[in-house]
């Protein structure tokens, strides 16, 4: 007996379904998981959140690595998922460093570089992958005045230190992730426009909560930006990769 052949346009549209699916429940878990900060203990939402960082990011990672082996090996898909395949191996490093008790040994460290080389490795993705249309200049200099003002403040009130270095570069990495997007047409792709912002507000907050509120319950609340922002970008992307059409 023959197995009934589905036509390939169904089946694209099948796995881009499911894969779309897969990571806007993701969103709606991270939503969740964010409203419960204050109703879980710290050590269990630090857990839930640091699982979910991984899987969005592993999972992005590998999957934009299929779409450009199936796309035509379309070369800021495979940047992106460099960038986010970094980013999760990063963030394992880190848990595992908390699991070991080795919280104190988290920030600054080689981890926080290999996140900083996420951050702009995805900002090249940006570049090599959409057209340059040039946002207005007093919208890029505010970017900027705002990506310099805050880590110089640090400098200034701290001092020349690995720590006050260290977020200098998260904000100049930020800054040039969120400008490259802008200046890249991403404004006209609301799902990698938001995704973006989330992650590079994260890692604008992420430095500074290491550095002065360590202890503050709410700022942990930013790792369920990552999970959003990592599966909104996917999302946006595969929207405009994949000749499949996502219903």
């Amino acid at each position: 007996m023959n197995t009934p052949e589905f036509p390939a346009g169904f089946r694209d549209r099948l796995i881009l379904k499911l894969i779309t699916g897969f990571f806007r429940a993701i969103v709606g878990v991270a939503v969740v998981l964010a409203l419960m900060i204050l109703l879980l203990p710290d050590k269990v939402f630090l857990a839930i959140s640091n699982y979910l960082q991984i899987i969005a990011a592993i999972a992005a990672a590998l999957v934009l690595l299929y779409f450009w082996h199936r796309d035509g090996e379309q070369e800021y898909l495979l940047y992106a998922a460099g960038a986010l395949g970094l980013w999760g191996i990063s963030n394992i490093v880190w848990y595992v460093n908390i699991l070991m008790g080795l919280r104190n040994e988290v920030f600054p460290s080689l981890i926080d570089m290999g996140m900083i080389a996420s951050i702009l490795v995805l900002s090249m993705a940006f570049q090599k992958g959409f057209p340059r249309k040039q946002i207005a200049p007093h919208i890029l200099l505010g970017i900027l005045v705002i990506s310099l003002i805050i880590p110089l403040g640090v400098l200034a009130t701290q001092g020349i230190s690995a720590p006050a270095l260290v977020t200098l570069l998260y904000f100049f990495a930020c800054g040039s992730l969120i400008i490259t997007g802008l200046n890249h047409s991403l404004k006209e792709y609301p799902n990698i426009l938001i995704g973006m912002l989330l992650f590079a507000l994260t890692f604008m907050i992420y430095p500074l909560r290491e550095m002065f509120f360590i202890s503050n319950l709410i700022l942990p609340v930013i790792g369920t930006f990552v999970a959003a922002g990592f599966s909104l970008i996917v999302i946006g992307l595969l929207s405009i990769s994949s000749p499949a059409k996502i219903v």
